[in-house]
């Protein structure tokens, strides 16, 4: 949200403010006062005032022993909040900052079996487990929808000992690791408000953020990472293979974690990093998917190079440099690890590069680099079964129609946006290497003003190649 937006402030997210500046807790965080005496509570995260915050919540992280990486400012923004409940700048309602709040499908779940009509702040998932688990029948639905083991003495006790179980059981297992299928009632965002925290709850974050408008986010989860990332792939085979994870309601017993539930397709090797958007997928739980993020493991790296033997191509034409450079020096899942952190600097100056090119170039010399065409075609499947892929069988039909040319242009248009938008949402502990290379970047420029596509095509993949190695060098060697 803008300053614009931050004046309509609800009295008790106003009271809220002032309470979170005054605790110990934040102390020595910037902040400053408006005219009206109210606490500025945004700042730009890549300003001044932002490097700030940002240098503050780092200590945090080193105080706190979390290492500073992908999901630390959240983790750490957690643990420093004095009540764990923040109000919501929008309506005044108090939320737990915890993932104590079902999703949108647990929330389906439970209204249908239940009869009831709740909304997803309403409750937390204790109190509606507390309300709803009164006979065997309801421990059984809860036992069932979050995989919970219990063992036979466990479950030989009165319905108000295996309540206080399931409920123990799932803040355990779920709320501390912050896991699907729960939320928590306001998501993290640091340095930019005051207290690590968007301003907005999850009770009005749809109305106020229109990129999470549910048609948006319907959208979103079928294929605009893939988009974002100019991964290579066949996207739109590989969107209905996720598709076809999302329909099917039959459960599975998880590769990874053991607990039966329903499967979702992981990327073997994280687009996030470089790798394709294809079929690719290892089956996975949604809570197991979830916390792999955008690491793998040496097992993965092992599947990878057998995909590659095997014919198929797993990395996008802009990540080979590295990706071969090092795939066969990972020994352990620490080295995969820092395989990982390796991988996303050189992609994401890839994608800096691309920005940089766009902005002065328009998109005539990127498109060459899109594949809209995938959009022609349609899919589907026999013999599907999520642990079994390697037995699908695909049944491919050219297709043209004004949905699929509409995919199409949509497919270039969110890639291009990406790059438009880049430098608002570059992570912030990336290290831009790209502008130690800036007269080469303008001979490039200057080759594609031209039209030379042709040289401008091996100078940009030499630069790829001798930033990717310097990267490599400066974190691997």
């Amino acid at each position: 949200m803008n300053e614009a937006i931050d004046r309509n402030w609800h009295p008790h997210f106003r009271a809220y403010t002032e309470m979170i500046v005054n605790h110990p807790n934040y102390k020595g965080l910037f902040y400053e006062r408006a005219e009206d005496g109210r606490v500025k509570w945004v700042v730009t995260g890549k300003s001044e005032k932002g490097q700030l915050r940002q240098a503050w919540w780092d200590k945090q992280c080193r105080i706190l022993n979390i290492p500073i990486e992908k999901g630390c400012y959240a983790s750490a923004a957690r643990k420093l909040h004095p009540t764990k409940v923040k109000v919501c700048q929008c309506c005044g309602k108090s939320l737990s900052i915890l993932y104590e709040y079902p999703n949108k499908n647990l929330l389906k779940k439970i209204n249908a079996h239940f009869g009831l009509t709740l909304n997803q702040t309403d409750c937390t998932i204790k109190d509606i487990i507390g309300q709803n688990c009164m006979n065997k029948a309801d421990t059984l639905f809860w036992i069932d929808t979050f995989g919970l083991k219990l063992t036979k003495s466990d479950l030989d006790v009165t319905i108000a000992a295996l309540r206080q179980k399931i409920i123990d059981l799932v803040y355990k297992d779920f709320v501390d690791k912050c896991q699907s299928p729960l939320s928590p009632g306001v998501m993290s965002n640091c340095p930019d408000r005051f207290d690590g925290f968007h301003s907005d709850g999850l009770c009005c974050r749809e109305k106020t953020d229109k990129g999470r408008h549910t048609d948006n986010m319907k959208t979103y989860t079928q294929d605009r990472r893939a988009y974002e990332e100019w991964a290579d792939g066949d996207f739109n085979l590989a969107n209905r293979l996720m598709g076809e994870f999302k329909k099917g309601s039959k459960t599975y017993v998880c590769p990874k974690c053991g607990k039966r539930r329903k499967m979702t397709a992981d990327h073997i090797g994280p687009i996030s990093l470089g790798f394709c958007h294809s079929t690719n997928f290892a089956p996975l739980c949604q809570s197991c998917n979830s916390s792999k993020n955008n690491r793998f493991s040496k097992s993965d790296i092992d599947k990878l190079i057998a995909l590659e033997k095997s014919g198929k191509t797993v990395i996008s034409w802009h990540s080979k440099v590295i990706w071969d450079a090092l795939k066969t020096k990972v020994k352990n899942d620490e080295d995969a690890k820092k395989l990982s952190h390796v991988m996303v600097q050189c992609h994401q100056n890839v994608l800096k590069l691309f920005s940089k090119i766009y902005t002065t170039c328009g998109t005539e010399y990127l498109e060459r680099f899109l594949h809209p065409e995938f959009a022609f075609y349609d899919y589907r499947f026999d013999d599907f079964n999520p642990l079994h892929l390697e037995h699908l069988n695909i049944i491919k039909k050219e297709l043209d129609s004004t949905n699929k040319r509409k995919n199409a242009e949509r497919y270039k248009r969110v890639a291009f946006e990406s790059l438009e938008d880049f430098d608002d949402k570059a992570n912030r502990k990336i290290t831009f290497v790209i502008e130690q290379y800036e007269p080469t970047v303008q001979k490039l420029i200057a080759l594609i003003k031209s039209k030379s596509y042709t040289k401008a095509d091996s100078l940009l993949k030499d630069l790829i190649r001798v930033m990717s190695m310097n990267i490599k060098r400066a974190m691997w060697d």
